[in-house]
């Protein structure tokens, strides 16, 4: 996929997402199920062809970036208080934190400058399985600025914020991988992977009350996994 869809993709999704919440209010259960779904279909594409390529191009040390895309996703969830998971807990009647929209616009940011190498941009099933993560993600940002009161034309500037930090990233990427080459991209492809890899994996095992793999859940990440191999080998 050229650059200018997959920029329209990553602006536009987080939007039809608010638009969503806004009008359906969905409940916490399809959130659930549709985050074991997402988690489960990017786990299985990154560790069965996005890392597998990776380390076949730059090596082992690669892994440092894949490592501290992971540490820095740590980082940034003690702000965003996991709403990249799908956590939706929030005091009714209280503001969202300026630093827990801070923390979701650099986590887009990152995740997006990847898509800066039309490589990426064109690897299909990476980027289904990037903007299936982004759905959810900002469904719950909807929910949580809904449940907070929020008024409806400061969640909308929220949100488009939001969904500005994606394409900002890709600029950002084509700006300075125009000059750096194709080593930089790869760094920050290494990192997106590592932060990909925290938050899929958190998903898997948290998105259920009291941590309960129950059978729909099963079904969902059975399913996620099938879709991926049948994208990853078409």
């Amino acid at each position: 996929m050229s650059l200018y869809p997959t920029l329209a993709l990553f602006l536009l999704l987080p939007l039809a997402a608010g638009a969503l919440v806004r009008v359906t209010r969905p409940e916490a259960r399809w959130l659930s199920l549709l985050l074991s779904f997402s988690g489960a279909f990017l786990l299985a594409v990154v560790f069965l062809h996005m890392l597998p390529e990776l380390y076949a191009e730059e090596g082992a040390p690669i892994g440092f970036w894949v490592l501290g895309g992971f540490l820095l996703q740590v980082v940034l969830e003690f702000f965003s208080h996991g709403i990249e998971h799908g956590h939706i807990h929030h005091h009714s009647g209280k503001a969202l934190p300026l630093a827990t929209l801070l923390s979701l616009c650099l986590h887009s940011f990152a995740e997006g400058m990847p898509f800066a190498d039309p490589k990426v941009a064109g690897d299909l099933p990476f980027l289904l399985g990037v903007l299936l993560h982004k759905m959810p993600m900002a469904i719950a940002l909807a929910t949580v600025l809904l449940r907070a009161g929020t008024s409806g034309a400061s969640s909308w500037v929220m949100l488009v914020i939001f969904a500005l930090a994606a394409p900002l990233g890709i600029a950002t990427g084509v700006l300075i991988g125009a000059g750096e080459g194709h080593g930089f991209l790869h760094h920050m492809l290494g990192l997106a992977i590592g932060m990909l890899l925290h938050i899929s994996t958190t998903i898997i095992f948290e998105s259920a009350p009291d941590h309960r793999f129950n059978a729909a859940r099963f079904v969902a990440v059975a399913v996620g996994i099938a879709l991926a191999l049948l994208s990853v080998h078409a």
